[in-house]
């Protein structure tokens, strides 16, 4: 290649590599040719796929009228051939086809002709390229944002027992706020499930959703993680990078775990949740945000600042609305729609047909207490659909755990039921929610009635049903505990006086 062209080729490559996109580019490469003497003027007309001109991006002045030009193109673009002559000249950009443009090339040899040329078609095809590459990823993009809010929207969402349906609820309306979430339940009740569900029905829904899991990164890496770095700020920072709150901006981040950061971080939390903005590691800018915070842990935060291992400002920071997510065996009504929501998803991911669940089955899902509550139960789900030979979910399928599970035995501490006193605690909280539900009045009678009942029963028994002998290890006169008999139901028993 004479050192002209050459010399056209490199100057012409700078120019790409110093502003990549078509425009620049090729008015850059135009203007040197022209001013090393090697063409007039020249005008790139680039077409769409249709064929009808997209752009004209020209220099110089050019030798004949705009009509004299686009004659020239339509020829050159649909005989795939040069046209014109050596004072004009029309070349298409393209092969087969496709015809990304045309090159009108005015006082231009042939060689510069073909170089400009095969240039021009090799950045049309690459803009071409990155233009179809992302529309396909702003559609991917769409699809991924709609397959979440599915997945999070209200259908997919088991909600029959009172005391989840008023979560929900609760979220519904906290969404349309701006305002900071504290989100509390054990681990597996779906904290993060709620948090997207207040994030998509927000108006910060076409924003990112950002998921941090702070229980699972060490100091250094969480402070890294969430504000970012600048280079060199530490062994490793090789570049800047930005942190998930800046990834967040206009968005909602979700802080998973936030009773496990250290009282440090904690301090710098406290004050990207007044400010509203952040500073990287190693850097002494500040940057404003806007992001929505919504936080979960599954720590009591109460008991956490009593104890001062949790700052009290950020507390109430963080806990300016508050969700508390019951655990599984406290709803215990929504199981069985949770194991046939379960049960569908996965036959359909493995390929399998499952036509029933054995009666037994259900049963003892309903008695076991879920300790890793909807997570647990998702996960025994799975397994047993996988494993099953037939078409029916059958008792030899369950995990050993939820097999061996005796609700009545005591000193289970490995379900969190460590004495009669949990129980108990747990059957009341069980109850109030139950009355809360209902509007009840009667909630002293009915629990009172509950346990007397099992407490005379107990007494009768030890008495051989003596009402007088029960009434004096009672504390109580005999006609008192008859008359407490007769409100709580009617004695199927016969009893005897001495």
């Amino acid at each position: 290649m004479p050192t002209p062209l050459l010399d056209l080729l490199d100057a012409a490559t700078e120019a790409r590599v110093a502003n990549p996109q078509l425009r620049p580019s090729v008015l850059a490469s135009l203007r040197l040719a022209a001013a090393n003497g090697q063409l007039r003027s020249g005008r790139l007309f680039t077409l769409r796929h249709d064929g009808e001109v997209r752009e004209i991006i020209a220099h110089g002045d050019p030798g004949q009228g705009e009509e004299a030009d686009r004659e020239l193109v339509t020829r050159a673009r649909d005989l795939h051939q040069p046209q014109g002559d050596t004072q004009v000249r029309a070349m298409p950009l393209g092969k087969g086809k496709r015809v990304h443009g045309v090159l009108v090339l005015e006082g231009a040899d042939t060689e510069v002709a073909h170089l400009l040329a095969d240039l021009f078609l090799q950045w049309c095809a690459m803009t071409e390229f990155a233009t179809i590459e992302k529309a396909e990823l702003i559609d991917e993009n769409h699809q991924l944002r709609e397959e979440l809010r599915s997945q999070v929207s209200d259908h997919n969402i088991i909600a029959v027992s009172g005391t989840f349906r008023r979560v929900l609820e609760q979220a519904h309306r906290v969404a349309a706020s701006t305002a900071t979430v504290l989100v509390h339940g054990e681990t597996g009740t779906g904290k993060e499930l709620i948090a997207r569900l207040i994030h998509e029905h927000s108006r910060r829904a076409n924003g990112p959703f950002i998921s941090v899991n702070c229980g699972a990164l060490s100091e250094t890496l969480l402070e890294s993680e969430l504000f970012g770095h600048v280079k060199g700020a530490f062994t490793g920072a090789i570049a800047d990078r930005k942190g998930r709150f800046e990834a967040a901006h206009g968005g909602t981040i979700f802080l998973d775990e936030i009773g496990e950061v250290s009282p440090a971080m904690q301090v710098r939390l406290l004050r990207v949740l007044q400010e509203m903005e952040i500073e990287r590691v190693g850097d002494t800018k500040t940057r404003k945000l806007d992001v929505r915070v919504v936080a979960a842990t599954n720590r009591v935060l109460e008991k956490e600042v009593e104890a001062g291992r949790f700052r009290a400002d950020l507390y109430y920071r963080l806990n300016v609305v508050y969700l508390q997510i019951p655990p599984l065996r406290n709803r215990v009504e929504d199981i069985p729609h949770l194991v046939e929501h379960f049960l569908n998803i996965f036959s359909q991911r493995n390929a399998r047909y499952i036509e029933a669940v054995d009666r037994r089955v259900m049963e003892t899902l309903c008695r076991y207490q879920w300790p890793g509550n909807v997570r647990e139960l998702e996960n025994c789900i799975e397994k047993m659909v996988v494993m099953t030979p037939g078409r029916e979910l059958t008792p030899d399928l369950l995990p050993m755990a939820v097999v061996a599970f005796d609700p009545d035995q005591e000193g289970d501490k490995a379900h969190g039921l460590a004495s009669f006193e949990a129980r108990l605690n747990q059957w009341m909280r069980s109850e109030v929610h139950a009355a809360v539900e209902r509007g009840a009045t009667d909630l002293y009678e009915r629990v009172r009635a509950k346990w007397e009942r099992y407490l005379f029963e107990s007494v009768l028994d030890a008495c051989a049903d003596n009402k007088s002998k029960a009434a004096q290890y009672l504390g109580i006169t005999r006609n008192t505990l008859a008359i407490r008999l007769r409100e709580i139901s009617e004695p199927s028993r016969q009893w005897t006086v001495e």
